[in-house]
This record gives structure tokens, sequence and C-alpha cells, in this order.
């Protein structure tokens, strides 16, 4: 779970209440680690593999919804990136 927090740039306190609806959904399965009942593992089920190639197109459609040439989108895309990070090393928070 920690991984998937850290990919999307979530916090456990917003990740939990997802992951929850997605596995009422049958999306995904979670469950403890034998090693540490700290830890939660996620594990996409039959049906969140298919949503997961049913979105690979998601992508491409927003791009094609976006009216810039590829070089500045690209910026656009690094330049918000840059912020997230920034965003993340005051933990998400305004100063």
């Amino acid at each position: 779970m920690t991984e998937i927090g850290e990919k999307l740039m979530l916090d456990n306190g917003t990740l939990s209440p997802l992951l929850k609806k997605m596995e009422q959904a049958g999306y995904v399965q979670r469950s403890r680690c034998r090693e540490d009942d700290r830890v939660v593992e996620v594990r996409l089920t039959d049906a969140g593999r298919a949503l997961q190639e049913k979105a690979k197109d998601v992508p491409g459609k927003v791009a094609g919804c976006i009216d810039l040439p590829p070089e500045k989108a690209q910026t656009l895309y690094m330049l918000l990136y840059e912020l997230l990070g920034n965003q993340k090393g005051r933990g998400g928070k305004e100063k």
C-alpha cells in the first residue's frame, strides 16, 4: 500500500477509503503481510485486470482533448510533476 501511495502521491488516510471501495467493487484484494502485519498488500483481481486493460486508452484520449503542441504538453507534464514533487517535500502543505 505504501508503494501505491507514493506513486499516486496520496497519504494512507486518502488511499485507504479508495482501496476499500475498490475492494467492495471486486477490483482489488487487500491482505496483511504474513511477515509484518502492519503492511497491507494489495492485489488486482481478474475484474481489476480487465478494468486496467480498458483504462489503457484513457491517457491518449485525454491528451487528444488538450489543444497544445506536443512540446508544450511535455513541458506542462514536467512542470506539474515538479510542482507535485515540491508539495511532497513540504508534506503536501502550503507554507
